[in-house]
C-alpha cells in the first residue's frame, strides 16, 4: 500500500504536484490555526471526550451517553488531556487528516478511473472551500472524511494488490461507527468489494470486532440495544420543533435537566408519533423542505445567505457539484457505451448512497451544513461520467475507457 505512494511520487508528476498543493495548503492552514489563531469551535464530542480523560466514563451532562458514537470522542481524548490547547491539537491533527485524505482521493481515483481523472477530483477536494475550513470545527465529519476516503483507497487497491482484505472492512465499519447514518452505505460499499462468498465471514466478523465491545457497553449501561446511537426520536423531535405545542417544548426542557439521552427518547417519542397522527400533511411539506435544505443552505444560514462565506463555501460548491451531478446521470442513463458497466455500477451505487442519506435527513433534520460534507466528496467522484461523455474532454484528461 504505502510502496504504491512511494512509487507514485517517484514516477508520476501529478502526484507530486497534489501532494505539494495539500502540503502548502496544510501549512498555510496550521498558521493560520496557531498564528492568527482561531479557536475551533467544540461541542458535545469535545466535552465527552473531556469527561472521558477526567475519569468521568463516557457521559455528557447528565452522566453516560449514547447520543455519539465513541470513535471520534475516543480521537479527541488525547487533546483533551491538554486542557482548552487541545482543541487547536484536535484541530491540528484534523487538518494533517485532511491533507492523507486528498492524498486517498487521489490514489482511489488513479486506481478506479485513471491518474488524469484523479488530479483533477483529488485537486477539486483539496480546494473546496468547505473541507479547507472544516478541519477547524470539532465534530465527527472532520474524522469521518479522511476515515471515508481511506476505505475507499484501501478496498480500491484490495482489488488490485496483496492487501488482506479485512484491513479495508475495518476501516470501514470504523467509518460507519463515527458517522452510523453512512451505515447502510458503507454496507453496500463493503459487500460491492468484498460481497464474494469467500469474504461474507471476514466481512460478519470485522463488523462484529468494531461494534460489538460498543453495543455490549450500551446494554450494560442503559439496558438497552443500541449498536450506534441512540436519539432517533430526538432527531424527528428537532426536525419538528416548529409544530410542537408550548407544553411539549417546556416538558422536553425540563426533561433535559434530569434525563441522559437514552431515558428521554421516551420522551421524544409520543410528540413524535403525535405529530405523525395528527399532523402528518405538515411533516410530509416539512420533509420536502428538509430535502431542499440538504441540497441547498439550511434554513439556520439563510441570513448569511449572501456573505461572502457562505457563496464561496456552500452556494458556489452546491451549485456547481450539482450541475456536475445532473450532467453525469444523464450521461450514465443516455450514453451506456461511454463508461464501463463496472464504473456505472460503482457510480450508480454513490448516487444511490445520496440519495439515501438525503432522504433520512429530510425525515429527521437537515439543520447543518457539516451533514452534507460526510457525502459531498462523492459527488466530485461522480463528475467522472462527464469526461468521459464529453469526447474532448476526455481526450484531454486522458479518461477515455
Amino acid at each position: 500500500m504505502f510502496f504504491g505512494i512511494l512509487n507514485d511520487w517517484k514516477e508520476s508528476k501529478q502526484f507530486r504536484l497534489i501532494v505539494w498543493i495539500a502540503f502548502l495548503l496544510l501549512f498555510v492552514k496550521l498558521v493560520i490555526l496557531f498564528g492568527i489563531p482561531i479557536i475551533p469551535h467544540a461541542i458535545e464530542d469535545w466535552y465527552i471526550a473531556k469527561h472521558f480523560v477526567e475519569g468521568s466514563g463516557y457521559s455528557l451532562s447528565n452522566g453516560p451517553t449514547a447520543l455519539k458514537t465513541p470513535i471520534y470522542p475516543l480521537f479527541l481524548s488525547l487533546p483533551a488531556l491538554f486542557g482548552e490547547f487541545g482543541k487547536f491539537f484536535a484541530s491540528g491533527l484534523q487538518h494533517i487528516l485532511c491533507f492523507f485524505a486528498t492524498l486517498f482521493v487521489y490514489k482511489g481515483s488513479s486506481i478506479r478511473f485513471g491518474s488524469r481523472f484523479a488530479f483533477i477530483s483529488s485537486l477539486l477536494f483539496a480546494l473546496h472551500p468547505a473541507y479547507l475550513y472544516y478541519p477547524y470545527v470539532l465534530e465527527s465529519t472532520a474524522l469521518t472524511i479522511p476515515l471515508f476516503t481511506m476505505f475507499w483507497y484501501l478496498a480500491e487497491y484490495s482489488r488490485l494488490q496483496s492487501l488482506h482484505s479485512k484491513i479495508p472492512m475495518l476501516i470501514g465499519w470504523l467509518t460507519a461507527l463515527t458517522q452510523p447514518i453512512l451505515l447502510p452505505g458503507i454496507i453496500a460499499l463493503q459487500m460491492y468489494y468484498f460481497g464474494k462468498r469467500s469474504n461474507i465471514l471476514s466481512l460478519i466478523l470485522t463488523a462484529f470486532v468494531i461494534f460489538t465491545p460498543w453495543t455490549i457497553r450500551n446494554v450494560m449501561t442503559f439496558d438497552a440495544f443500541i449498536p450506534t446511537k441512540s436519539p432517533m426520536w430526538m432527531n424527528f423531535y428537532e426536525g419538528m420543533q416548529k409544530d410542537v405545542t408550548s407544553q411539549e417544548l417546556a416538558q422536553i426542557e425540563s426533561a433535559r435537566k434530569y434525563m441522559n439521552d437514552v431515558e428521554l427518547e421516551k420522551e421524544y417519542k409520543p410528540i413524535v408519533l403525535r405529530q405523525f397522527t395528527d399532523n402528518l400533511s405538515t411533516y410530509v411539506k416539512r420533509s420536502f423542505h428538509r430535502f431542499t435544505e440538504f441540497w441547498l443552505i439550511p434554513d439556520r444560514y439563510r441570513d448569511q445567505l449572501w456573505t461572502p462565506s457562505i457563496i464561496i463555501s456552500r452556494v458556489l460548491p452546491q451549485l456547481l457539484l450539482g450541475i456536475g451531478l445532473f450532467l453525469s446521470i444523464l450521461v450514465i442513463i443516455k450514453r451506456t457505451d461511454k463508461v464501463s458497466i463496472d464504473n456505472r455500477h460503482f457510480l450508480i451505487l454513490l448516487i444511490g448512497i445520496l440519495i439515501y442519506v438525503s432522504i433520512i435527513y429530510s425525515l429527521t433534520q437537515a439543520a447543518n451544513i457539516r451533514f452534507k460534507l460526510d457525502v459531498e466528496w462523492l459527488q466530485i467522484l461522480l463528475l467522472f461520467p462527464i469526461f468521459q461523455g464529453f469526447p474532448k474532454l476526455a481526450d484531454f484528461q486522458g479518461t477515455r475507457e
